[in-house]
């Protein structure tokens, strides 16, 4: 019982409990995980290593006899080390440079060699998992009795070769014996050491020596590197990541500290700058923050500044130094060796996903392969990718996302041109991208606008390159499709210069039937976006000429008139167009509801500049029930907006705070910050005549930061009063003082948009 009273665990409990610390809070102090903590209170870990029992003391507080108690209650660990002269083995090789960004990396995988025998580091080539090993086994090497044992598997292909290349390492003659596990497990029974294997990936048939020799070897650890785990019951997995590129918080990147501390080798002082910092940042990006790509390139900066480099970036990497293992002294030969331990439907794979730009689904993956005619099984092939390290998995809003680093990225590009079929393999992925944006169109204009808009976010720079594909090869009848597809899209995320370039690109190849006119509308509204209003009406004019007896098209296309009317200030011609434009939809549904709501807002927007305050109310208020019935955002908050103008105009204020925050709510949810700035704006002009000034040069702030990021206003026909606006703006700064009033106003634009918003709905305080 005495024992039990002053056991690791006992003594461990009573401390935290009687400084009041739940395990969670524990383990965070130390740096542990709560696991670990929850398994050394509870005994079933009794001999933690001395690196983490003086974490524990030191998360407590402990001091003096506490501390000395602490540590002595941890039952001895076995024999004491042997001298290092003594021990078993090569030792550990001896890096010739500093390893940087890894502190954190070391600690976690040595906690996790406390918890389990057999652990893999995993990741792609050149990410620094050997490094990692010898980091690790310099930091635990004295809790073993007979050491490390470094054994470097690079040059060995044959999985039976492994075991002897272990007996080679500690001395055992593996020529001489008929039973190579037989003899390790008779050498090793009644040794505490560390073993290290390092390049295991081509070896993986290995894996049932390696699990024998941990479940028949109680003091054996192992400490693997590979490209791919081995797939053991024993064994955790621990992936090894590339170098953060960016730390958010304005302080050096653990890439960025490399890659500068690499160069100043060859060139002092190299990338400190204050004007080098964009392009160091650039670089590091560019690599993914993969170590040996960085190391690679530092090599080159003798004759190159930081700007230089980063144009020359594919050329310097085909270069490294002559101490490098061989599959190290370039990121070709390093993927090279990747690339050779592919099936060849893997690696098919692997080139059809260098097509893909920003990261994939597997269900988009699955359809290009079967457009492309790939063989195999898709998810099979794919995760086989992904157990090599070539494929990163990250989780998404709507499951798992996939993504080649960009090293790999241009490495699978490079071998898909060599390959040949980089046409075939593009135009599947347009074809298919096609199908997606086609698919979700319909919903920009319903209630399944923000599933839509995360849909296409998420697959908006596949979606873009799938456009310039079409266009390369110069299919006009597909370009112009999939700008109709996207125009929505487009004008919601302000993506109106991309949007315009692309559509009349589009209309450059020429269109047949119907889609031209839908092409000239994709064009129309990206440059009534810009504020092109003229160029927008010409666009316009011709998709009615193409309309080819799609009402849905014709309608759009008058109503887009309208608006040119209307943004010109030719009220009566615009209402006489919105009309037109609703008895082109009627009965067309869908799109023509869409259409005919929208018409009859802004109706409305011309009856408030006429100054017909009930036919303007009756009119958006028609466009509005409609918006409603089909949980139409869109329609809704540009309804909502129109009807606060009115509010404001006549003086109801309680009414007109009631549509802004229901918009402002709304276009939160869409992410719509063109429409937002609008609503700001609106606000403040309300806030100013409730005598609420303070507020007035923050909306207006935040109004003016969204336009400036945008380029544009957008919403051409919203026709808010600009001398209401200015009066506004007059007023908060005679009442707050010009000091107080621009540094308000500063603060505003600092804002982003989704606390902008929470801004006006009062959801932040404010002084």
């Amino acid at each position: 019982m005495a024992d039990d009273q002053h056991s690791f665990g006992v003594r461990l409990r009573t401390l935290r409990e009687t400084s009041g610390l739940s395990q969670e809070e524990l383990a965070e102090r130390a740096g542990l995980s709560s696991h670990a903590v929850s398994a050394l209170e509870r005994g079933t870990r009794t001999r933690p290593y001395p690196h983490t029992v003086r974490a524990l003391a030191d998360a407590l507080g402990l001091e003096g006899e506490a501390r000395s108690g602490l540590i002595s209650s941890v039952p001895a660990r076995g024999r004491t080390p042997r001298p290092a002269a003594d021990r078993t083995g090569p030792g550990i090789p001896v890096p010739p440079t500093r390893l940087i960004g890894r502190d954190g990396d070391v600690r976690r995988v040595v906690e996790l060699l406390d918890l389990h025998r057999l652990v893999t580091l995993t990741g792609p080539g050149g990410v620094g998992k050997t490094r990692l090993s010898l980091a690790v086994a310099r930091t635990v090497q004295d809790r073993f009795a007979d050491g490390v044992v470094y054994v470097e598997l690079a040059a060995i292909h044959d999985p039976a070769a492994v075991v002897p290349a272990v007996l080679d390492a500690v001395g055992v003659t593996a020529a001489s014996v008929d039973d190579p596990v037989g003899s390790l497990i008779s050498w090793a029974a009644d040794r505490e050491l560390l073993l290290i294997l390092d390049n295991a990936e081509q070896v993986i048939a290995a894996a049932p020596h390696v699990a024998e020799l941990v479940a028949r070897i109680p003091g054996l650890a192992m400490l693997v590197t590979s490209r791919a785990p081995l797939r053991l019951r024993a064994e955790r997995e621990f992936p090894v990541e590339p170098l953060a590129v960016a730390t958010g918080d304005g302080t050096e990147s653990p890439a960025v500290r490399l890659l500068l501390e690499r160069a100043a080798a060859v060139s002092e002082g190299w990338g400190t700058a204050p004007a080098d910092e964009a392009a160091v940042a650039a670089i590091c990006t560019r690599l993914a923050g993969i170590p040996l790509a960085l190391e690679l390139a530092a090599a080159r900066c003798r004759l190159l500044g930081p700007a230089a480099l980063l144009d020359r970036l594919d050329s310097v990497l085909q270069h490294g130094g002559s101490d490098r293992p061989e599959r190290h002294r370039t990121m070709r030969a390093t993927l090279d060796w990747s690339y050779s331990l592919l099936s060849a439907e893997e690696q098919s794979l692997l080139r059809l996903l260098s097509v893909f730009v920003g990261g994939f689904r597997l269900d988009d993956v699955e359809g290009v392969a079967q457009r492309a005619r790939l063989d195999g099984d898709v998810l099979t092939l794919l995760e086989a990718l992904a157990e090599q390290s070539l494929v990163t998995v990250e989780p998404a809003a709507d499951g798992l996302r996939h993504r080649l680093l960009e090293p790999i990225a241009q490495y699978a590009r490079s071998r898909l041109v060599e390959a040949g079929g980089e046409q075939r393999f593009a135009r599947a992925h347009a074809d298919h991208f096609l199908a997606v944006a086609e698919d979700v169109s319909p919903r920009y204009r319903d209630g399944g606008q923000v599933a839509a808009l995360a849909r296409v976010d998420a697959e908006h720079l596949n979606l873009t390159a799938g456009v310039e594909t079409l266009l390369a090869a110069g299919d006009g009848q597909a370009a112009g499709r999939l700008c109709w597809a996207l125009w929505m899209y487009w004008w919601l995320r302000g993506h109106h210069a991309l949007g315009r370039r692309l559509s009349e690109a589009a209309l450059e190849l020429g269109q047949d039937g119907v889609v031209r006119g839908q092409a000239e509308l994709a064009a129309a509204t990206t440059c009534f976006a810009m504020d092109d209003v003229p160029t927008a009406r010409a666009h316009w004019e011709a998709a009615c000429d193409h309309a080819e007896g799609d009402r849905s098209v014709l309608a759009n296309a008058i109503a887009g008139v309208g608006l040119a009317d209307l943004a010109q200030g030719r009220l009566v011609d615009a209402r006489a167009r919105f009309a037109e434009a609703r008895e082109a939809a009627a009965g067309v549904g869908g799109y023509g509801d869409w259409t005919t709501a929208l018409s009859w807002i802004w109706s409305g927007t011309v009856s408030l500049l006429l100054g017909d305050h009930e036919s303007a109310v009756r009119e958006i208020s028609e466009g509005l029930a409609s918006a409603r019935r089909r949980g139409d955002r869109l329609s809704t908050y540009i309804a909502l907006y129109n009807l606060s103008q009115v509010e404001l105009s006549r003086g109801r204020f309680q009414e007109a705070a009631e549509h802004l925050d229901e918009g402002t709510r709304l276009s939160r949810e869409t992410s719509d910050h063109a429409n937002l700035a609008y609503l700001l704006e609106a606000r403040a002009v309300l806030e100013a005549r409730q005598g609420a000034h303070a507020r007035v040069p923050l909306l207006l702030g935040a109004a003016q930061a969204i336009r400036e990021q945008l380029g544009s206003f957008g919403y051409g026909y919203y026709r808010p009063d600009p001398g209401a606006i200015a009066d506004a703006a007059e007023e908060a700064r005679a009442r707050l003082g010009a000091d107080r009033y621009d540094d308000a106003l500063d603060v505003g634009r600092g804002l982003d948009p989704d606390r902008a918003a929470g801004l006006s709905l009062g959801e932040l305080a404010h002084s």
